[in-house]
């Protein structure tokens, strides 16, 4: 489903694909607010349709409420892009959070559904500003599944002259599942103790130099 929607590249929606370094909540919330801002077009089509026919049979009043309950909601679909999804990919995440709290408040406003599901966005995303969060769940963030190496081929051994029997090989060191190897490393701010990815210079939260 989320596929079949990135394919209609619609370039004022951001797409369901985010970076695999988000730790799990930027990366929860995210999703919720990607279902969000369709959902938010959905309740703009609806609401804009109603007011104008509202408007026709009885004038302003709940029709012109309805119409500009639609365009709201528009014009929330086309902000969220640049100011929630943009930052939130470039580690931005108080960005992020700040601008998703006043779409929350027009969003419960002007269109019930869309807000919750911000709101409930926006209480995800404020867990990675807690000091013990868990950054990632287990078995996420990782390239590829580890694969067990190729058996070796032997020979048969030839009944003329048997062979004498090999020493034993010393067992190898099991190696580390894929995504222990390639999880990204995780620092600490020294100023307001959020972590985040260690090839970030700045801290996401308060932009302290690391």
């Amino acid at each position: 489903m989320e596929q079949q929607l990135d394919s209609m590249n619609l370039s004022f929606l951001a797409k369901s694909v985010a970076p695999p370094w988000l730790p799990a909540p930027v990366a929860e919330a995210r999703k919720l607010a990607w279902w969000a801002q369709w959902l938010m077009m959905l309740i703009g089509l609806a609401y804009t349709i109603s007011g104008v026919v509202l408007i026709v049979l009885n004038g302003f009043g709940v029709g012109g409420y309805f119409f500009a309950a639609g365009i709201i909601n528009f014009m929330l679909v086309f902000v969220m892009k640049t100011t929630f999804f943009d930052a939130v990919d470039l580690g931005k995440f108080k960005d992020a959070a700040d601008k998703l709290l006043i779409w929350t408040i027009l969003g419960l406003i002007f269109g019930l559904l869309g807000g919750i599901m911000l709101l409930i966005a926006y209480l995800r995303i404020r867990n990675v500003f807690q000091p013990n969060y868990q950054p990632y769940p287990t078995g996420q963030y990782q390239v590829g599944q580890a694969q067990a190496p190729p058996q070796q081929y032997q020979a048969p051994p030839q009944q003329a002259a048997p062979v004498a029997p090999a020493p034993a090989v010393p067992a190898e060191a099991e190696p580390a599942p894929a995504h222990e190897a390639h999880k990204a490393e995780m620092v600490k701010c020294k100023k307001c103790g959020v972590q985040y990815p260690a090839f970030m210079r700045t801290c996401p939260n308060c932009n302290e130099p690391r």
